[in-house]
């Protein structure tokens, strides 16, 4: 069998044909390779489809014949670069379970230099701590800066793993991991940001704060603080935390200047350099002497970078520094706490049958510019709800008063196991409180 002539047409990723024309071949045992096949330089990146028709000359019986092959994209092949990822950063690093974080970082590509990756899928992944499978988050497209960013909910303890998977262009980066770490925390979260732009491009801050219960002692109130767009943080600043109302020995209120001071990059000999960090915290002591009630919550003129022009290695080429200061970026709440309990004049009893309820609130109150004390209230709500045996939800029955001493007691109709709560709805400088009873009817 010979091969009496063969033609190859390549058509490129854009559809368009690069290489047609009649091709020679040699026979190497029984293979035929194409000889001077050369495809012109600086070819696009993507998938080329190969076609063909050629003559081959098959020996018979009755003499040599003519058999004619073809096929129409018969062959793919694929022209390829390395995907590189680098600078992964999670941002707040730590924060509350279930709140969200920007996941960012760098796509570059080439075999060297610091090109940027633009408009390629990157996929995110959280692998949480334990035993649970990694759990695919969704995908980030890097713009002109090979910059990608994404918002996501931190579940739980874990790891952020970003990867730009195989395609028709690139081949599969090696995946890069960044740490997050959360706390479960029964208080209600606020966040905020506040943003600037240089350059087209913007950068700024993001602060999530947890409102606060305060009894007789000092608590501390943590405040997480995250950069907002490529760069990072460029040296210390001062939080702005403000009470909106006085009281006490704060009669225009108070306003409190805890510092950011940003993560530094330590050096060998032991000294430290200025670098973009991405995340920090504050921990604020809350005396229970301060005013409750709204606090405004914001940064004085925190200096950050903003990456304008593709990034360089250890980040050098984010060298513009913008200002964010705004006092008001979110707030936080401080409440007073509050205790409410409650007890039964029987627990257990063959029903129906009518019982007494009582107990008392007491709240944590301010009784001089030097002083608190949680102290029996007098004239305060409280609401009573059944909760029956089961699934089924608590039903509100009444609302009865604290007496002069701040104490309560009143008769309900009992028919049912379940369990009696008493709840102190609390006020916008009270926190509430409730406590439940069980009762077993046989």
């Amino acid at each position: 069998m010979s091969l009496s002539s063969a033609n190859i047409r390549v058509t490129d990723p854009r559809g368009e044909q690069i290489y047609a024309r009649e091709t020679a071949f040699e026979l190497n045992g029984s293979v035929w390779t194409a000889v001077g096949f050369d495809l012109p330089l600086g070819r696009d990146l993507g998938r080329y489809l190969v076609s063909f028709d050629a003559v081959v000359v098959v020996e018979t019986e009755t003499g040599p014949v003519d058999v004619r092959l073809a096929g129409t994209d018969v062959v793919e092949f694929f022209e390829r670069m390395s995907a590189r990822l680098s600078d992964l950063q999670a941002s707040p690093q730590n924060l509350p379970a279930g709140e969200k974080v920007l996941v960012s970082g760098i796509a570059l590509h080439g075999t060297s230099g610091w090109t940027p990756l633009v408009g390629e899928p990157v996929q995110i992944w959280f692998d949480p701590k334990g035993t649970a499978p990694r759990v695919y988050r969704g995908s980030a497209t890097p713009d002109a800066r090979g910059f990608f960013e994404k918002t996501l909910v931190a579940p739980s303890d874990g790891t952020w793993q970003a990867v730009v998977p195989t395609s028709d262009r690139y081949v599969a980066s090696t995946p890069v991991n960044t740490t997050q770490e959360t706390r479960v925390i029964d208080r209600t979260v606020r966040s905020g940001s506040a943003v600037t732009t240089v350059g087209g491009y913007s950068g700024g801050l993001r602060i999530i704060a947890t409102d606060v219960v305060i009894g007789v002692d000092p608590v501390n109130a943590r405040f997480d603080v995250g950069i907002l767009g490529f760069g990072g943080a460029r040296g210390s600043s001062h939080m702005s935390i403000k009470s909106r109302r006085g009281e006490g020995k704060y009669p225009n209120g108070t306003l409190l200047s805890p510092m950011l001071e940003w993560p530094e990059t330590l050096t060998p000999d032991g000294g430290s350099i200025e670098t973009e960090a991405q995340s920090d915290h504050a921990l604020v002591r809350i005396s229970p002497l301060m005013p409750a009630g709204v606090y405004d919550v914001g940064v004085d003129e925190q200096r950050i970078a903003i990456c304008t022009a593709v990034p360089w290695m250890d980040r050098l080429g984010c060298k513009t520094n913008a200002v964010v200061a705004d006092p008001t970026i979110t707030t936080m709440t401080v409440k007073r706490a509050s205790s409410t309990t409650v007890s039964a004049s029987a627990k257990t009893f063959t029903g129906p049958k009518t019982i007494t309820l009582s107990g008392a609130v007491r709240k944590v109150q301010l009784v001089s510019n030097t002083k608190v004390a949680n102290r029996l209230s007098p004239n305060t709500p409280v609401k009573l709800y059944f909760d029956p045996a089961g699934s089924r939800d608590p039903v509100y029955r009444k609302t009865v008063k604290t007496s002069s001493a701040g104490t309560y007691s009143t008769k309900v109709g009992t028919s049912i196991s379940g369990r009696w709560i008493a709840e102190y709805p609390g006020t916008a400088l009270q926190a509430p409180s409730r406590q439940a009873v069980t009762i077993t009817v046989r």
